[in-house]
């Protein structure tokens, strides 16, 4: 496949994380007497932790003035019981799109000062750029994130890859004119069928992209 670079959602792709930023809302939540459903949640992913509680706050019909305990509780819950789990095969794609000279970069709804202390812990010398929600106007479905990422590697959005696991994602990626690889870690194919292609492994991404 012809391409230059590779743009990364981070939690469901690059960290196994999303089990534990579900066990964070549900935690948030239950003081309101309200539970988080997975399905719920896993839709919403990529959306940013602000855009993430007002749906929520909507969806369980909790006053909208507490959005800023819920998210605060979730936020510190979340940092402390943090443990870095990662897919099978993804540090091999990472050293072959890198042997390769591909550009990469991480573009996720996630805060900037937290993602930046991951990338730097677990992913030095692979990215070259990292755009978050502290970066955009409008996250993902939005395809600013996106074209956000492709810029940020001095290339054009149809030179670029995006690799997601969520229907907000793909649909950032799609509106912004670049083909998707669609993960299956936390959604079944069913949610990911406007991606370009549907892996269940990183191994399978690796055999698309230089197939």
């Amino acid at each position: 496949m012809n391409f230059s670079g590779v743009l990364f959602d981070m939690d469901g792709v690059l960290l196994k994380s999303m089990e534990q930023h579900l066990k964070a809302w549900r935690h948030a939540f239950r003081r309101f007497r309200a539970t988080v459903k997975k399905e719920d949640f896993y839709q919403l992913e990529g959306r940013g932790v602000k855009s993430v509680v007002d749906a929520l706050v909507e969806k369980y019909q909790i006053d909208p003035t507490h959005k800023k305990t819920i998210v605060d509780d979730k936020v510190a819950y979340y940092q402390n019981i943090f443990e870095p789990v990662f897919y099978d095969g993804l540090y091999t794609l990472l050293n072959k799109l890198k042997d390769a000279e591909k550009k990469m970069a991480v573009v996720t709804g996630g805060q900037r000062f937290w993602v930046e202390k991951i990338v730097e812990k677990y992913f030095t010398g692979y990215f070259s750029a990292i755009i978050t929600s502290d970066d955009v106007i409008h996250t993902k479905p939005f395809p600013e994130p996106y074209l956000k990422g492709a810029a940020a590697l001095k290339l054009q959005p149809d030179e670029c890859i995006v690799i997601e696991n969520a229907p907000m994602g793909i649909k950032a990626g799609k509106a912004a004119g670049i083909r998707v690889i669609a993960l299956t870690t936390t959604l079944k194919k069913d949610h990911l069928q406007e991606a370009d292609f549907i892996a269940g492994n990183f191994a399978q991404v690796q055999a698309f992209l230089f197939s």
